[in-house]
């Protein structure tokens, strides 16, 4: 870290990301810096504007860049977190802010302790019950309208979007998610062994020897992932070329011919709440018994919360795509 002058630094601390970062960690019910010297995670951590200090330690302003390139100034690490995203809510209680997060979304029902915080709604959020929580912080994605959040806003309360869009993108979220709750030991840990398992699985699907089958991944039927999506990312590091890649929307709705004329080697389909969708009624398609998947039967379920969550359980997603895309490399 450079000095930049003596006196400057006796009673507060700017510690500044692009030199190095020291970022905040927990220690004895407070907070103290404890510098981080990996490369990855300060890549990964790049919203990281400064830190200030107090001349004990204590963490008397944090500045940070949320993924909608807004920048917040919080005075101190936010103690009480409402969390309107099942994937920030993830997030949150992967790298041990649990305990922080006084509010979640209808949706946030993992892990199980998130169904023990107060609901504050999810499309039409109650801005009385999140004002009664008496949060310093709101946590969202990139689903909740930025107007839902302006009530909140003037009253003062700041609020932080992670908006994700490949794997590398989620990194640096659990990154910055350590260093705004004051947990970073614990992302930093969490952060090491999702890259191992990313790196693990990458070294197979992506070796050049390897062929890349065509995939189609239907998150709803006859909805799939396109250009820019996190599926076409996940797609892509499985090892399989995804035939809605060149459409021209990141969630586009496609026809069956669209399916047919493509002729994808794996059919890939998820289940959750809001689908049912069985193969049987995915191979009984008008056409469909033409093309290579079903004549193969490559026709496969995944869960939906793998891979629509952009959280830390993205990577199981991502290990059982590529296990059911290249099944002749993990047996």
């Amino acid at each position: 870290m450079k000095e930049r002058n003596g006196a400057m630094m006796t009673s507060s601390m700017i510690i500044v990301v692009a030199v190095v970062i020291s970022a905040v960690a927990s220690f004895s019910g407070g907070y103290y810096l404890g510098t981080m010297n990996d490369e990855e995670v300060i890549e990964e951590a790049d919203g990281l504007t400064s830190i200030e200090l107090d001349d004990v330690g204590n963490v008397v302003s944090l500045t940070i860049t949320d993924d909608y390139n807004r920048t917040i100034i919080l005075p101190g690490i936010p103690q009480r977190i409402v969390s309107i995203a099942p994937t920030t809510t993830e997030i949150l209680f992967a790298v041990g802010a649990g305990d922080q997060v006084v509010g979640v979304d209808d949706y946030s029902d993992y892990p199980a302790e998130a169904l023990t915080k107060t609901c504050v709604g999810s499309f039409q959020l109650s801005i009385e019950t999140i004002l009664s929580l008496e949060p310093d912080l709101i946590v969202c994605g990139d689903l909740v309208p930025v107007d839902d959040l302006e009530p909140l806003e003037v009253q003062g309360i700041p609020y932080f979007v992670f908006a994700t869009r490949t794997i590398d993108a989620v990194l640096k979220d659990i990154a910055l998610a350590g260093i705004l709750t004051g947990h970073v030991q614990e992302s930093e840990a969490l952060l090491d062994g999702l890259r191992a398992r990313v790196d693990a699985i990458t070294e197979k699907t992506l070796d050049s020897s390897v062929e890349t089958p065509k995939v189609y991944v239907e998150y709803y039927p006859l909805w799939t992932y396109g250009p820019g999506s996190f599926g076409d990312d996940m797609i892509r590091l499985a090892g399989g070329i995804n035939i809605a890649a060149n459409t021209t929307s990141e969630y586009p709705e496609v026809t069956s011919e669209f399916v047919i004329s493509s002729d994808p080697d794996v059919i890939i389909f998820t289940l959750g709440v809001m689908t049912t969708t069985t193969a049987d009624e995915i191979s009984e398609r008008p056409g469909w018994d033409q093309i290579t998947a079903i004549a193969d039967d490559a026709i496969y379920s995944i869960d939906d919360n793998i891979v629509s969550r952009y959280g830390p359980r993205i990577v199981d997603g991502l290990e059982q795509l590529a296990e059911l895309i290249h099944p002749e490399l993990f047996e």
